[in-house]
């Protein structure tokens, strides 16, 4: 990718990334500091048309999510997942597969450095959303109202 100075890259964050949640303390971070490096990566190749992306595919059910489920453990560290799961809030695996083919093609590209996510229906963006997002530098990690630091 790097030799051709094409390409996207599509990192799967996840639960904790943009919200805190109680026993999250290794999974959160971890999800959160996978959107700052991919911040990182996007500026550091701003410019370029080597792109990288955060992908956010909602509570899908897997053999983690089984396991928070049905173990005793699971159940007493994250005791509210049986609800979530109750409440239909989890989402088909196949929307996270959709909007990474929709990555592919370039449509996202002036996202490139945010996170997006399956399950808020990002797939169904109209060009004036996108334009929102960028103005007002929204879906990152950034705090409101503080530029990126640009290189000296």
């Amino acid at each position: 990718m790097l030799s051709r100075k094409n390409g996207r890259v599509i990192n799967r964050t996840g639960g904790g990334t943009a919200d805190s949640f109680p026993n999250g303390t290794g999974h959160a971070t971890s999800k959160a500091g996978l959107l700052r490096f991919t911040e990182c990566v996007s500026d550091t190749f701003a410019g370029t048309r080597e792109l990288i992306f955060a992908m956010d595919p909602g509570l899908v059910r897997t053999t983690m999510t089984e396991c928070q489920l049905n173990s005793q453990t699971g159940r007493a560290h994250l005791p509210g997942i049986q609800r979530l799961f109750d409440d239909h809030i989890d989402v088909p695996p196949k929307h996270a597969a959709e909007l990474s083919v929709e990555i592919g093609p370039g449509r996202f590209d002036r996202l490139t450095g945010r996170m997006l996510m399956a399950a808020r229906g990002d797939l169904d963006l109209s060009e004036t959303a996108v334009d929102d997002i960028v103005r007002s530098d929204l879906w990152s990690l950034r705090v409101d109202g503080m530029p990126p630091e640009q290189p000296a």
